[in-house]
């Protein structure tokens, strides 16, 4: 059975030479015996005062019988050394108070039988004390003495030097021990049990038993927790062979031990079979075996047990319920858990207790139910059951993930009143967690963390985590040498809170560094990791480290289930390779919710909408046993608003109202979105007013919804009704659609006092969304001097959407000066956008300069810049159609131009003048006009209008702006064709009815 330490054995002991004897060396400095008493070395407080004196051991006898052949004789005949033996020399009721400098100064050394006593005394007083430096002290005594340690003493030396932590005396010394016998190997392995080193605790079990020690019941017990903990079910079973081979009966402590060692190693069957041989056990293995198939979820052989421990006469205790309780809530399962808390006062006269409440508190949270735990939080206080860290852990968590930042801080103040909560390393990580997540509150956070006396590996990873959230990468690098100067070393929780961190921060870059780090380290990475670092190199486009990343789960044989498979998905998508991630999609073999979701967003935002709801037809729920949930929901809404596919969203809105799943915020804000950029704006104020509790982010979204179909005026009522009735706090979104609104509908004075009240009134300072939310609103009212004093003044370097909205007013007022102006930095902020380029040139194009304009085009051509073509799509019968413009190869394109003629002549007959100056190319005036005719979006309302036979609207959306001739010939078809048109562009609605425009001619 023999292994190789992980400690190699100490040859050498530069700190106390074991060899010395009182001739060869005098006592050092570092080992004085001070006069000062015993008792004021309590907690390692040694006095070093002028009263302090230093042993003469050199006018000690010279020729005192070597203390180790007296020793050995002791050992040998197995002589009983009692307490009343030891009071003969040194009361150990008034050791304490004695000077241990006078105690050693009066000892007989001539008496090897009082100063073994003495010594081992003094020892075990050290060890009680844990006072380290004393200690040191007394074994320096020794060692100057001439002390030969026998089996006896270097027992008791050894204990003290494990006791007390120290790690490498105690190597040197168990080296350099003669004999080692069973109490030797117990204290040793008991320091690395308690170490938490359970490896070496099993290896110095196997070198024990190579020495030919046999194991006492104080050596089993260490060596099964360390196997149970380690979940090393082979060493586990190994040692257990051993102890039958000897014969070894053990008594109920080591029964306990080997049978936990069997349940948590996964081998409850074992377990069971020895359980089941025992003569007799007590309460607490019926309790084991109940937990071991509680963990299991085996709820029916759970109970089976507690009624066969009452039959057997053993009365089932609050730990046995209390299991029960616990393990039933954490599946979730709360009629059961509540049952069985309803019920303990029936069982043995017992009520409910802390652990109760706290089980059903956690299961709540960890199933997701905050409010229900935080809701059997106050019912626990108000029937005073006190709090312990273990629940305010929980419910701190809980106000973390509901952002109640005032309930999270009134749980604080409870713990700073309770002294014990206030200084629990358990209680602290929580708050550390809690006050990260809120960014107000984040430098509470540093400072709770800064107080934190005894820092563990849970507190330096919350707060490592918190600054990587935050994107603090100097903060980390200092937090991790801190760390790592105190001793603690990052593991894997560590490199994954930075890895996922800086990757939900939105740099990917970072968050690679640290996954290659940590690989450097040889860390092996969990799924947890790679998930965090497929989402980086899906941020970063670095699709060649995604590769590398995937062919290593596939050499490991890593599972791709919910976690990998959804990440590497996600990467391929967003890298543009939707052929590599349908193949991993096409690769899970069990694909669960987690998976479907991934691939329909995925596909959602990369702008393959119409596979998004082809995916979702696919699920099949009924065969695959799969609903879609919010999650599902809110992806596919998205894409209805993308394609602004009314019916399909009605249909999933009905789905939703079927299933329950209307009582989400998260589903009826995206249903309120999704109806609005359809151009249903009623619909969405239905859905809106259905909510009986609007969040923050409802009443924006619906503020954002009248922006876009230019009902500003409607949206400041909104904003005044959630201020004043509602009584809810504005956030810096809420300002930027109040301010985008106004800017749509012209409300120019409006917009300017909502700023000003943003930080008078709210004390909010804008931010820049919404300094370019009032340049955009300034410049489109043409006071372009105005706008240029008011960007001069901002506290911010303009960035690209601040001159965006300058440009974009330039073009309406054709004003040429103002649009160069802007242009010039937009084109150096983004040199890649198209958008400018174009928006330059066409107002060149408007104001005759034609050569300007084929200059900008020729400027994008060097710069590879492409502009994407225009592309309109229109609904019809629950289908989405697609038109480009120019493109003439659809099959029904004979009938739309057809269409378009006949519109024509209709709509000139009431005044339409075809407005050629947005044909961009010089060409005559009839060829302009048929340019005109093949824009996108009078190719699908032509389509629309000869497909659909009923007067509903039609709803079109457009991939860019509509242009000035498109929105005016549309208002005269309105009027001819007698329907009403809806158009979305990639600015704003526009609803055409009877020749007039909702956006009133601004836009």
């Amino acid at each position: 059975m023999s292994r190789t330490p992980k400690y190699p054995v100490v040859h050498e002991y530069s700190e106390l030479n074991f060899a010395a004897s009182a001739g060869d060396q005098a006592l050092p400095d570092s080992m004085a015996i001070y006069s000062a008493p015993f008792s004021l070395h309590y907690n390692n407080q040694c006095l070093h005062s002028p009263l302090t004196i230093r042993i003469n051991l050199r006018s000690s006898p010279q020729h005192h019988r070597p203390f180790s052949t007296f020793t050995k004789h002791v050992s040998s005949s197995k002589a009983k050394i009692t307490n009343q033996t030891i009071s003969n020399y040194v009361p150990e009721n008034e050791f304490t108070l004695k000077n241990v400098a006078t105690a050693l100064h009066s000892m007989d050394l001539t008496n090897p039988d009082q100063c073994v006593q003495s010594y081992a005394l003094i020892l075990r007083n050290c060890r009680k004390l844990h006072n380290l430096q004393l200690g040191s002290q007394v074994h320096g005594h020794m060692i100057v003495s001439g002390v030969e340690l026998c089996e006896f003493l270097g027992s008791q030396l050894l204990e003290f030097y494990c006791k007390v932590g120290c790690i490498d005396n105690t190597l040197k010394l168990f080296d350099k021990m003669p004999e080692r016998n069973v109490f030797s190997w117990t204290s040793l392995i008991g320091l690395y049990s308690e170490l938490g080193d359970y490896e070496e605790t099993i290896n110095l079990f196997y070198l024990m038993i190579d020495e030919g020690v046999r194991p006492d019941h104080f050596v089993f017990p260490k060596v099964f927790k360390a196997c149970a903990l380690l979940k090393d079910y082979h060493s586990g079973k190994d040692v257990y062979d051993y102890m039958m081979t000897i014969g070894f009966e053990g008594n109920n402590c080591v029964k306990r031990a080997f049978l936990d060692m069997f349940i948590k190693c996964g081998r409850i069957d074992i377990a069971r079979r020895l359980f089941e041989q025992m003569s007799s056990s007590d309460v607490i293995m019926w309790n084991m075996m109940i937990s071991g198939y509680v963990s299991k979820k085996d709820f029916k052989k759970a109970l089976w047990y507690v009624d066969q421990m009452k039959l057997k006469g053993v009365m089932p205790d609050r730990v046995t319920w209390n299991t029960i309780l616990s393990g039933y809530a954490q599946d979730g399962q709360f009629k059961e858990s509540a049952k069985y808390f309803s019920e303990i006062n029936g069982f043995g006269e017992l009520e409910p207790n802390i652990v109760s409440w706290t089980a059903l508190i956690t299961g709540n949270l960890q199933n997701g139910y905050p409010y229900q735990a935080l809701n059997l939080f106050k019912k626990m206080v108000t029937r005073g059951i006190k709090p312990n860290s273990t629940t305010i852990s929980s419910v701190i968590s809980a106000c973390a993930h509901l952002s109640l930042e005032k309930n999270g801080k009134e749980i604080h103040g409870y713990c700073i009143k309770t002294e014990e909560l206030d200084s629990n390393v358990f209680v602290s990580n929580s708050l550390i967690t809690f006050y990260s997540k809120s960014k107000k509150f984040s430098d509470i956070a540093r400072r709770h963390f800064d107080r934190i006396k005894q820092k563990d590996l849970v507190s330096w990873n919350s707060i490592l985590s918190m600054s990587a959230t935050k994107g603090n990468r100097d903060d980390v690098i200092k937090y991790l040498i801190d760390m790592e100067s105190q001793g603690i070393s990052p593991d894997i929780i560590t490199w994954n809170g930075l890895i996922t961190g800086f990757s939900q921060h939105g740099d990917g870059k970072t968050a690679l560094e640290f996954f290659t780090k940590m690989l450097n380290l040889r860390i092996r990475p969990n799924i947890t990791s790679i998930s965090g670092a497929l989402s980086a190199c899906a941020q970063t486009k670095d699709i060649n480290f995604g590769k590398k990343i995937h062919n290593y789960t596939i050499r490991n044989k890593i599972e791709m289930g919910s976690g990998v498979g959804s990440a590497l998905i996600a990467m391929y998508s967003q890298c543009n390779n939707l052929e590599a991630a349908y193949n991993v999609f096409n690769g899970v073999s069990r694909k669960d919710l987690v998976i479907w979701n991934t691939f329909i967003s995925s596909n959602a935002k990369i702008g393959f909408g119409v596979n998004a709801l082809d995916l979702l037809r696919e699920m099949n729920f009924e065969k695959n046993n799969l609903k879609p949930d919010s999650v599902t929901i809110i992806s596919v809404l998205s894409v209805c608003s993308n394609l602004a596919a009314l019916h399909q969203g009605k249909e999933i809105h009905g789905y939703v109202i079927r299933n329950g799943l209307h009582s989400s915020n998260f589903v009826c804000n995206g249903l309120i979105d999704m109806y609005a950029k359809c151009g249903s704006i009623e619909k969405s104020r239905k859905v809106f007013e259905f909510l009986i509790k609007k969040d923050i982010v409802s009443w924006n979204v619906m503020t954002s919804a009248y922006g876009m179909h230019g009902l500003g005026l409607d949206g400041l009522k909104l904003f005044d009704r959630m201020v004043s009735q509602q009584g809810l706090k504005p956030n810096h979104v809420t300002f930027t659609n109040l301010l985008s609104a106004c800017s749509h509908s012209g409300l120019t004075t409006e917009g300017r006092d909502y700023f000003k009240k943003m930080k008078k009134i709210h004390k909010m300072d804008p931010e820049m969304e919404q300094y370019a939310c009032m340049v955009d609103l300034i410049s489109r009212s043409g006071e372009f001097s105005e706008t240029l004093g008011f960007i001069e003044k901002m506290p911010f370097e303009p960035n690209a959407a601040i001159w965006g909205s300058l440009l974009g007013a330039s073009r309406i007022h054709l004003n040429l000066e103002m649009a160069e102006h802007a242009a010039r930095f937009l084109f150096e902020m983004e040199p890649e956008s198209s958008g400018n380029y174009i928006l330059l040139a066409n107002i060149y194009s408007m104001l005759g300069r034609f050569e300007d304009a084929m200059r900008i085009r020729c400027l994008m051509k060097e710069r590879g810049v492409t502009k994407s073509p225009g592309c309109s799509w229109i609904e019809v019968d629950r289908k989405i159609y697609s038109f480009i413009v120019g493109d003439n190869s659809y099959p029904f394109m004979d009938r739309i131009y057809e269409k378009m003629e006949d519109l024509f002549v209709k709509i000139k007959r009431i005044g339409y003048v075809p407005d050629t100056k947005f044909v961009m190319q010089k060409m005559e005036e009839g060829e302009k006009e048929m340019v005109l005719c093949g824009h996108s979006e009078k190719l699908a309302l032509a389509f629309g209008l000869i497909s659909s036979s009923s007067l509903r609207p039609l709803r079109i959306i457009k991939n860019l702006r509509v242009c000035g001739d498109c929105h005016s010939a549309i208002k005269y078809i309105s009027v001819v064709e007698k329907r009403e048109i809806i158009m979305r562009d990639n600015y704003r609605f526009h609803r055409f009815v009877d020749g007039v425009c909702s956006c009133g001619d601004y836009w």
